[in-house]
């Protein structure tokens, strides 16, 4: 679901996608950190903030914490 909405939305390349990958190496900076933050909170029903996502170092970080509040949800 994350890289869905990576690729789709945020049109981050589909490759360039991995557990590992830092969230500079996909180039989410602030701006998109907060775009992908609304898309979530909208999608999903979740509340979860940029700086929170900011705060990941991981592709695999920021997806355990999607699923952390989704199971909260």
């Amino acid at each position: 679901m994350l890289k869905g909405i990576l690729v789709d939305d945020l049109q981050v390349r589909e490759e360039d996608i991995l557990p590992t990958a830092t969230r500079e190496e996909v180039g989410l900076d602030s701006l998109a950190a907060l775009e992908l933050a609304e898309v979530l909170n909208a999608r999903l029903g979740i509340r979860i903030r940029d700086y929170e996502l900011l705060d990941t170092t991981t592709l695999a970080e920021m997806a355990h914490l999607v699923a952390e509040r989704k199971e909260r949800a």
